[in-house]
C-alpha cells in the first residue's frame, strides 16, 4: 500500500510543480521582489528533516538511559 501512496504523492506533486510553474508574472508587481525558488524549497525542507532527525535521534537516547 506505502507504494501505491507514494506514486500517488509522486504523480500529484509533479502536476502541482508544472502548473505552478505555468503561472503568468505579476504584471503590476514588484519588480524588485525576489520568488523562492524549488533550490529554497529543498534547502529548507531538507533542514527541516535533518532537524527532526537528530531530535528523534537525542529522545531514543534519553530514553535508553
Amino acid at each position: 500500500m506505502t507504494g501505491v501512496k507514494q506514486f500517488v504523492l509522486t504523480v500529484l506533486f509533479s502536476l502541482g510543480a508544472l502548473v505552478v510553474s505555468a503561472q503568468p508574472q505579476d504584471p503590476q508587481g514588484d519588480p524588485d521582489a525576489v520568488p523562492i525558488t524549488g533550490l529554497e524549497i529543498l534547502l529548507i525542507s531538507g533542514g527541516a528533516y535533518g532537524i527532526a532527525q537528530l531530535r528523534r535521534k537525542k529522545n531514543s537516547k534519553n530514553s535508553e538511559m
